[in-house]
């Protein structure tokens, strides 16, 4: 009895084998297959793709333009709102002109070719006022009409200034006393000294003189005789188009 149950498990565990030898047979040609239809190594089938890709002139996925050195960006992808254009200077203000920082430029025609000094003893030239309308005011400390007529330059200055420059120039006068003058007078704008022929150069025939200088250096008017503020006004209206 014993001898015939071990035959018979000994006829099942035959079967069993020879079962599971058939399904790994089955497993083995079914994954044969698969790999030679292509569907194996699907991470090296996708480098591969991307290698091509790249080779191709498409996007490597291994650069990154912010690390990458003399990398640039396309313009197009500034946004547009972010591109603002520069401001131009504006013009100096012709009251911030100091005479002093320029030196005479002969190439320059008619009043800016020439110089003076001013009452502190520095050198300075008509090339500062090179595109600014000008008034020169001649005046001395000996002179009662010029005396007068200073404030109201001054108050020209103060209101105009920015737009038409003022100078005040000593003639024929000592330098201690056109300083004197100018600081009793309360004046502010810039001053010198007509050390040389500047007031035959500018027309004068008596004082005081004021004249009238285009922005390119060209006179305009020559006045001899005292001025109001109404006057400096309204030849400024005319000749600068305040």
């Amino acid at each position: 009895m014993d001898a015939q149950r071990a035959a018979r498990w000994r006829t099942q565990l035959s079967g069993w084998r020879g079962g599971l030898f058939a399904l790994l047979g089955l497993y083995a040609l079914g994954a044969t297959v698969f790999l030679l239809a292509g569907g194996g190594q699907p991470a090296m089938t996708s480098l591969v793709a991307m290698e091509a890709e790249v080779g191709s002139g498409g996007v490597d996925v291994d650069s990154d333009p912010a690390s990458t050195p003399n990398s640039t960006v396309s313009a197009s992808a500034v946004p547009a709102s972010t591109v603002v254009a520069a401001a131009p200077e504006p013009p100096p203000l012709c009251s911030d002109i100091d005479p002093s920082e320029h030196s005479v430029d002969s190439s320059l025609g008619a009043v800016h070719a020439l110089a003076f000094v001013t009452l502190d003893e520095r050198p300075a030239a008509f090339a500062g006022y090179v595109g600014c309308p000008l008034i020169v005011n001649f005046f001395a400390s000996w002179c009662a009409p010029c005396v007068t007529e200073m404030p109201d330059f001054e108050r020209f200055w103060n209101t105009h200034g920015a737009t038409v420059a003022v100078l005040g120039l000593a003639a024929n006068d000592r330098l201690e006393d056109a300083i004197a003058t100018v600081a009793e007078r309360g004046v502010t704008y810039p001053t010198g000294l007509d050390e040389g022929e500047l007031f035959i150069d500018f027309g004068g025939l008596g004082m005081p003189t004021t004249v009238f200088v285009s922005p390119d250096g060209e006179i305009l008017e020559t006045h001899s005789g005292l001025l109001t503020l109404d006057d400096i006004t309204s030849r400024a209206e005319e000749h600068f188009g305040l």
